[in-house]
């Protein structure tokens, strides 16, 4: 990837002569359109102020060239070509629509890297990367008809795809049929946030979707308030890592693990100091997994919602986790408490689930962690963190079908 350093200060007293000369040889030092940390060294930088003259620019911009945009609104779709950076000039507002249902508003290149720009109102995908590294910074994605950002990168296509790393920092996404969808690509969040995502299906409405063999890392990310789920984790590949963040008041589950595979001593999913409060049907849950470790944190509040079960009738469902078919489990001094049906449900563990420390406090039902359809000592919990209903509860353990937005 390239080499970052900081964007922007010398844009904002710059003789208009020199900010709009085009491409210059030497490079230039721009800080204050990029998050704190963050930065950028330009080759060279092109200047443009209208969706013509950036296409330009970009077309014709090698590898660590800058394309600043003066403020104002511009039509897409543009694709920024592999090495090159498209930012916003200093104390600008710069905002890019459009795109068509094919073509991302932004799509982007190997190494190339997008700062301060906003994506509004696309026609399909906000920003796409179909590339193994790439970074972007400091930009909202609001309105996109499809996914807000969507990154694709498959080692049959791209060798050395899960060695490499997008970079989304100081990152929002909001308002759109989806938020962040990732298949095959390594993607590292930051911070930032996918939010009030409305589709039309549970997949399609989800805050966060990860998906065949891709990896996640996220820290400190607010996933909230989406139609669908918060977090979906899908297939025996993939592989996730979400710390600090809050998956908060989804319209279903909130991290949810379907058919992944890893084991105690390399899980596959590992949630670590993360508030997961106000979800419906499950805060955390899993079909089909192996390996998941949660450290610390909270799970809490689950919204009880009529759901068919496995009991083929309806009935209000609202665990606070909920493990299914599922082994290789480890929850380690996790808060769980105030669920509307039971603190969890473990329901046929294949091998061990262990529960220890923590805080378990029950909701109004009374029920704390519920084991059933299981034989033998693959769950460990403590016996006072333990309740036996007067019948097995139905559990809903489905596999969501997933969408292939890219």
């Amino acid at each position: 990837m390239i080499r970052l350093r900081h964007l922007l200060p010398l844009l904002a007293v710059a003789p208009a002569h020199l900010l709009y000369a085009g491409c210059t040889s030497r490079t230039e030092s721009f800080e204050g359109s990029v998050p704190p940390g963050a930065g950028l060294t330009c080759g060279s930088t092109r200047s443009a102020s209208d969706a013509a003259g950036a296409r330009a620019a970009l077309a014709g911009s090698p590898s660590g060239t800058c394309v600043v945009l003066a403020g104002g609104a511009y039509a897409g779709p543009f694709e920024v070509p592999a090495g090159v950076s498209l930012v916003a000039q200093n104390g600008s507002v710069v905002t890019v629509t459009g795109g068509t249902a094919q073509n991302a508003a932004i799509a982007l290149s190997e190494g190339s890297q997008l700062y301060g720009i906003d994506v509004v109102d696309s026609v399909g995908v906000g920003v796409a990367i179909r590339a193994a590294n790439a970074l972007v910074g400091a930009t909202t994605v609001t309105g996109s008809k499809n996914a807000a950002l969507a990154v694709l990168c498959k080692e049959t296509a791209t060798p050395g795809c899960t060695a490499g790393s997008i970079t989304l920092t100081e990152v929002k996404l909001e308002k759109s049929a989806l938020g962040l969808w990732i298949s095959g690509a390594h993607v590292v969040m930051k911070n930032g946030s996918s939010d009030n995502h409305v589709g039309t299906s549970l997949a399609a409405a989800a805050g966060v979707v990860a998906t065949d063999g891709a990896s996640l890392d996220m820290d400190g990310t607010l996933v909230e308030k989406n139609q669908g789920a918060g977090i979906l984790i899908d297939g025996a590949l993939t592989k996730a890592s979400i710390r600090n963040a809050t998956v908060n008041e989804n319209g279903e589950r909130g991290v949810w693990a379907q058919k992944v595979a890893g084991t105690l001593d390399a899980p596959a999913v590992r949630i670590e100091g993360c508030t997961i409060t106000k979800n419906k049907l499950v805060g955390v849950g899993s079909v089909a997994v192996r390996g998941i470790i949660i450290v610390g944190g909270k799970v809490a509040e689950t919204v009880a919602v009529p759901v068919q079960t496995s009991l083929m009738k309806n009935e209000q469902v609202g665990d606070g986790v909920g493990f299914f078919d599922s082994g290789d489990i480890k929850m380690d001094g996790t808060t769980v408490e105030s669920n509307a049906r039971a603190a969890g449900v473990l329901d046929n563990a294949l091998s061990s689930i262990i529960i220890v420390g923590g805080k378990v406090g029950v909701g109004a039902s009374g029920l704390k962690f519920v084991v059933q359809n299981t034989t033998g000592s693959a769950v460990q919990v403590s016996p006072g963190d333990l309740s036996v209903p007067a019948a097995a509860l139905g559990v809903s353990k489905p596999t969501i079908a997933l969408p292939s937005v890219l």
